[in-house]
């Protein structure tokens, strides 16, 4: 007894009208009639091995689409992109002077894999294209299918001071996501404000931070200051040693110059 699929086969006949040779493999293919049970349906013209590439490349395409949201959705929850910055690029920075030229070829590098250095540490003033480069970075992540979470520290900071009035969400949840990403970018270290402690120091924040550069040890890690090391050191107090020594391990250390470029045209 024959299968419903071999009586749909039996009702369909093709007839070659003609060969022709595809203008992009260069094989031959065969133009064809189909009827079904009779009846002309369609008229096939085209390589048919072409149109096979073509649909698993769009299906690979979409598969990996799919695959980059999952990513982005995984770690979105943490992620915070300042308005200005969520169009930055590569393609769209414009370096003004020779360190800006050597920061965005280092940036390339580390999102290409092309350096053993684990971790980039932006230097400078306001304005110069720290924050572009490092979400450069973490989109090109995405871009190559790896997790990635961008946030600036005083956003973080706020985020954990509000799981705790938050049963949904824990300091620990927080420090599994910045331990656990393939790339982690901190931006704006030094730029939070922390109710100092008897002997001056932000003792909190500079505890939340050294968990954060102790569990990035060896992982894909990018920092961003406007600060120089000696008022890191004053900021952190007895922490600071710690916390300096290990954003710097393995580190390339990326110093930026010129002018604030959202300042131009005022005087």
């Amino acid at each position: 007894m024959q299968s419903t699929g071999e009586i749909i086969k039996s009702l369909i006949k093709e007839r070659v009208l003609e060969t022709k040779v595809c203008d992009r493999c260069g094989e031959e293919y065969n133009v064809s009639e189909f009827y079904f049970n009779g009846e002309k349906k369609y008229t096939l013209d085209f390589c048919r091995e072409c149109f096979k590439q073509d649909q698993d490349e769009q299906l690979r395409g979409e598969v990996q689409e799919g695959y980059k949201k999952h990513l982005k959705n995984k770690y979105n929850w943490l992620t915070i992109v300042p308005p200005e910055t969520q169009y930055a690029s590569f393609e769209n920075y414009e370096p003004k002077n020779d360190t800006q030229k050597y920061a965005l070829e280092a940036s390339e590098d580390f999102a290409g894999n092309k350096t053993r250095n684990t971790t980039l540490f932006f230097q400078g003033d306001t304005g110069l294209g720290k924050t572009h480069l490092a979400y450069s970075i973490h989109e090109s992540f995405f871009n190559h299918l790896q997790s990635s979470v961008f946030i600036d520290l005083p956003s973080l900071l706020a985020e954990i001071r509000n799981t705790f009035n938050n049963p949904n969400r824990s300091q620990e949840k927080i420090m599994n996501a910045i331990s656990e990403t393939d790339l982690f970018v901190l931006d704006d270290v030094g730029a939070e404000y922390v109710k100092p402690d008897a002997n001056g120091y932000e003792s909190w924040a500079a505890d939340i931070l050294f968990q954060i550069v102790n569990s990035r040890q060896g992982k894909k890690t990018i920092y961003t200051t406007n600060f120089t090391s000696k008022h890191l050191t004053k900021k952190y107090g007895m922490m600071s040693k710690r916390i300096i020594s290990r954003m710097m391990s393995n580190a390339k250390v990326i110093k930026i110059e010129g002018e604030d470029y959202r300042l131009k045209g005022l005087d």
